[in-house]
C-alpha cells in the first residue's frame, strides 16, 4: 500500500473536489474593493447558484474577452473566497494587482464564468500539511488554509517569489497559518526541504508554475501531493479546456494518456508532475 493507504484521513483518489459544472456567463457586481501590498482584494456579488456553496480553493474563474474593451483574450483568475449568505446573498472574492484593479471599480459589473475545475479536497481528519505557493498562486491560500484550520489540521505555509514585489502581503496569513516562510525561488529546494523535515507532513498542497510545482512534488516523495498543474499566469490560458496550452501526458500510463488539467483539474495528483511531460517541453528536446 502506497503512501496515500498509508496515511490516515488525507484525500484519496485523485485527491481533488469534485468539480463545479459552471453555468451561462454570470454578471457580477464589484461591491468593494480593499487594497492589501501591492494587489486589491475585490468582492463581487454575484447571483445565488448551487456550484458557490461547493466552491474550494484552487478552483478558476473566467473573465471572457472584449475586444471592445481592448481585452482580445480571457482573463483566468484564482477563486480567492466565497460567501453564501441566505440574507445577504453571495459574494466571492478576486485578487487583482493595483493597475489592474483600476479598470474595476465599485459599482461596475463584470462578466464572468465559473467557478471551473476541481478544487483542493480537504483532510477528513485533522493531519499536518504544508501549503506551497508562487507569487501570484498564493491568492486562494487565506482560504484554504482557513478551511484547514476548521478541520483542525496544523498548516504550514511556504511563499517563495523570483520577484518579491508579486507575492501577495503575507501579514493575513501570519494570522491564519501556524507558521509562515518567505524565500526566493532559488532557494525552494532549501526552503522546503527545511520545512518538510521540522514539519513532516502527511499532505503538502501546492500552488503555481509547473517547474515550482513539480520541485515540490519531487521532494515531497513518500507523502500525499496535490499540485495546481494550471497556471493562471501563463502567456496562453482558457481555463476552459480548449486551448490546450495546459496539455499533460503521464508517462507512466500505459495508454500514454494526455490530460488537460484545466478541465480535469486544476488540482491534480502530485505524481502526474514527476512522470508526466508538456507537449513544449517536449517540442523542445
Amino acid at each position: 500500500m502506497g503512501a496515500e493507504g498509508e496515511r490516515r484521513g488525507v484525500p484519496g483518489g485523485s485527491g481533488a473536489a469534485a468539480a463545479a459544472t459552471p453555468g451561462a456567463e454570470l454578471a457580477a457586481l464589484v461591491s468593494a474593493v480593499r487594497p492589501e501590498g501591492g494587489y486589491d482584494v475585490l468582492t463581487l456579488a454575484v447571483p445565488a447558484g448551487r456550484s458557490w456553496g461547493r466552491a474550494r480553493p484552487g478552483q478558476l474563474l473566467v473573465v471572457p474577452g472584449d475586444p471592445a474593451r481592448g481585452a482580445v483574450l480571457p482573463r483566468v483568475l484564482w477563486l480567492a473566497g466565497v460567501q453564501v449568505d441566505p440574507l445577504h446573498g453571495t459574494t466571492i472574492q478576486v485578487v487583482l494587482p493595483e493597475d489592474e484593479a483600476r479598470g474595476w471599480p465599485v459599482g461596475s459589473t463584470v462578466r464572468l464564468l465559473g467557478p471551473l475545475g476541481r478544487g483542493f479536497a480537504l483532510p477528513a481528519q485533522p493531519v499536518d500539511v504544508v501549503i506551497v505557493a508562487h507569487e501570484e498562486s498564493a491568492v486562494p491560500v487565506p482560504w484554504l488554509v482557513s478551511l484547514l484550520r476548521e478541520r483542525g489540521c496544523t498548516v504550514h505555509v511556504l511563499l517563495p517569489a523570483d520577484d518579491a514585489d508579486r507575492r501577495p502581503d503575507p501579514g493575513p496569513l501570519r494570522r491564519l497559518a501556524t507558521g509562515v516562510a518567505l524565500t526566493s525561488g532559488e532557494n525552494l529546494p532549501a526552503a522546503l526541504g527545511s520545512m518538510l523535515g521540522a514539519v513532516d507532513p502527511s499532505l503538502v498542497l501546492t500552488l503555481g508554475p509547473a517547474p515550482v510545482v513539480r520541485t515540490v512534488a519531487e521532494q515531497s516523495r513518500g507523502r500525499v501531493v496535490r499540485v495546481t498543474a494550471v497556471d493562471p499566469g501563463a502567456p496562453v490560458v482558457c481555463g476552459t479546456g480548449i486551448c490546450g496550452a495546459c496539455d499533460l501526458e503521464v508517462a507512466d500510463d500505459p495508454a500514454a494518456r494526455r490530460v488537460r488539467p484545466c478541465v480535469e483539474g486544476p488540482v491534480v495528483p502530485g505524481e502526474w508532475l514527476l512522470a508526466a511531460s508538456t507537449g513544449v517541453a517536449r517540442a523542445s528536446r
